[in-house]
């Protein structure tokens, strides 16, 4: 088996066009400029929940003495506009049709099932047929936008105490594997690898509750106003436990405290901006010697925005304690309920993005309050946002190297979705999926095409034969066999909110070979050990679980083979079948040719069946959305 799974790995990295995967191991991997204090991705704070208290650590901020007051001047990184004439941009050959419409495209099962890939958790020969007769897939996208939502929360509250990860897991697999909603829930799934929190960490493990809350949260907003997302991200608590916002105070020598500057840094680096100024086509400027987008000045003096806010009770009042049950869902408060101490929130002069001055909001009866929504505008307003935001987004739904194109035309639907509105992200998802570069793949852009990630195989399997959880499992829940599902990291080198870091479990700019230039975020956990792990999985799941095969544990997860048992007889139509629920049709003649010979050779259709999808589900074309 060891074996196979190396000669699967290297078809893999064959498929993906360059050798070995080159890890970052949750640093940054854009280019340091080591001149410029704007790249501290230091993971050692990335997830750390550090209460104000402790905030006197060197290693949450560097000492004030050693970086000149930003109320002074701001640093000439941030003055400049990143729309610079002469950007020098990079020319990447493509093959642009000018008289493109979405409108036009006729819709067929091949590019139906290619559709689905992208914009759901994977197609099934029901959703198929069904896009192929509505012949429509902005009708698609709108419809999709307009369902109910799948939660998480009320699923987790009735069967757990919220101390259970395995009960947000079953949940977030069940509405994955059958939500009619699944555009939203493809949605908050990419935004959860941005705006990351994880349940390793300490404080959340036993929060359940807020974490799916969290959860809930970016489904609710995954077509809402950008703006308004990183508001109720800012403001969540497990946010505030996850980058030690909570609690976090204004300096005060005496105690040897300043401000955690851990949200502050993310937020700029993670969530908006980016680390180096970008024109509209998502570019890095000028391309030898990138302008940074902030400087550390900046960082200390968003952190100063972030002071003052806590944990808010049923009540809506100020409380010190940590999450319980009550104040799990409420956004966090500012501080003015201190009867022996000043307010927390640090009041003086702020130098924000682009040299931007926030005056001081002593004289105001709400100082935090208003300090943290003009700080949040001034991110928002950045011109960085649209490209950098988009090229996040593009990257979870369709292709890990979007042309420049690609980028500037998703953006441009960023910055106004037609009606005047900036971040309506129904309006940017819809430009992702319904751009030319997404529908016509390699005959527009030869780099298009990304690696699924680990629980997006998974999902695709089960989606397209229908699981069903084992009459044996607990809360009726979808599961490998042995693992409950939050384990499924162990299989699988992933789980959702469970990352080992702000950074996610891949970085999205993650080189598919230390001399390639080409990205494969995904390739940062296809580490050997996860793909034999993965094709173990797989194997059991198909030749065991499956409805031709009714022993073994009850409470496995089966998937409906019966289809293809009874195609089996004709080797070219199981063929087919496969090739388009599974591949999009993009099995080439030699390939096909290759399988079938090897299947004509089983006589038995259920075992012909099931050696026929084990062999597309381990290709390295399964393992690459096209």
């Amino acid at each position: 088996m060891r074996i196979l799974s190396l000669l699967l790995f290297s078809l893999l990295l064959s498929a993906c066009g360059g050798g070995s995967s080159s890890s970052n191991n949750g640093e940054s991997s854009s280019p340091p400029d080591t001149s410029s204090p704007v790249d501290s991705s230091s993971e050692d704070n990335a997830n750390e929940s550090t209460d104000s208290s402790d905030s006197s650590d060197s290693s949450d901020s560097s000492d004030s003495s050693d970086s000149s007051d930003s109320s002074d001047s701001s640093d000439s990184s941030d003055s400049s506009d990143s729309s610079d004439p002469t950007d020098n941009s990079v020319v990447t050959e493509t093959n642009d049709d000018p008289d493109y419409s979405a409108a036009a495209i006729t819709v067929t099962a091949e590019k139906d099932a290619k559709f689905l890939t992208q914009a759901t958790f994977g197609p099934s020969e029901a959703a198929i047929d069904n896009l192929v007769s509505q012949n429509n897939l902005e009708a698609w996208i709108d419809q999709q936008i307009a369902l109910p939502m799948s939660r998480t929360l009320p699923y987790v509250e009735a069967n757990s105490n919220g101390s259970l990860r395995s009960t947000r897991h079953d949940i977030w697999w069940k509405n994955a594997i059958e939500g009619d909603d699944q555009l939203r829930q493809r949605m908050a799934f990419a935004l959860s690898e941005i705006f990351v929190i994880s349940d390793l960490d300490y404080a959340l493990g036993n929060a359940q509750y807020g974490v799916s809350h969290y959860y809930d949260m970016l489904a609710e907003n995954a077509f809402g106003n950008y703006r308004e997302l990183l508001e109720k991200v800012t403001l969540h608590p497990t946010m505030g436990i996850y980058l030690s916002m909570v609690r976090n105070q204004k300096a005060n020598p005496a105690l040897q405290i300043r401000p955690d500057e851990n949200y502050a840094r993310e937020v700029l680096q993670l969530f908006s901006v980016g680390l180096y100024k970008l024109n509209d086509r998502g570019e890095a400027l000028p391309l030898a010697n990138p302008i940074p987008t902030y400087s550390q000045n900046t960082v200390e003096d968003f952190a100063k925005v972030f002071t003052g806010w806590n944990f808010a009770d049923s009540s809506g009042t100020w409380v010190s304690n940590d999450l319980t049950p009550y104040d799990k869902r409420l956004a966090m408060i500012a501080d003015y309920n201190t009867p022996v101490s000043d307010s927390y929130h640090d009041t003086t002069t702020k130098i924000l993005l682009n040299g931007a001055q926030l005056m001081s909001s002593a004289s105001s009866s709400t100082p935090a309050e208003d300090d943290m929504e003009a700080a949040l505008d001034n991110i928002a307003s950045h011109p960085n946002v649209a490209p950098f935001f988009s090229k996040l987004l593009i990257q979870r739904f369709t292709t890990s190297n979007p042309s420049p194109n690609y980028v500037e035309r998703v953006a441009a639907v960023f910055n106004d979705n037609g009606q005047g509105e900036k971040g309506d992200l129904g309006a940017v998802v819809k430009a992702i999926l319904l751009d030319q570069e997404a529908v016509n793949g390699k005959s527009v852009n030869p780099d298009f095409g990304k690696v699924k990630e680990p629980l997006m195989q998974l999902a695709q399997l089960w989606r397209a034969f229908d699981a069903q959880p084992g009459s044996g499992a607990t809360n009726n829940s979808y599961r490998l066999y042995a693992k409950s599902s939050d384990r499924l990291e162990e299989v699988f080198g992933q789980a959702v909110l469970k990352s080992p870091s702000v950074f996610n479990f891949f970085l999205p700019d993650n080189l598919l070979a230390s001399d390639s230039s080409l990205y494969a975020p995904e390739m940062q956990i296809m580490t050997e050990a996860n793909v034999a792990s993965m094709h173990n999985a797989f194997h059991q799941q198909i030749y065991t679980f499956n409805s031709q095969d009714t022993g073994g544990w009850d409470g496995a997860t089966r998937i409906n083979i019966d289809k293809a048992v009874q195609l089996a007889p004709d080797v070219d139509a199981l063929v087919e079948y496969l090739n388009k629920l599974l591949l999009a049709g993009s099995l080439g003649a030699s390939q096909k040719s290759i399988i079938t010979n090897h299947l004509a050779t089983i006589s038995d259709s259920s075992e012909r069946a099931q050696e026929a999808i084990f062999l597309i589900v381990a290709s390295a074309g399964f393992k690459v959305q096209g």
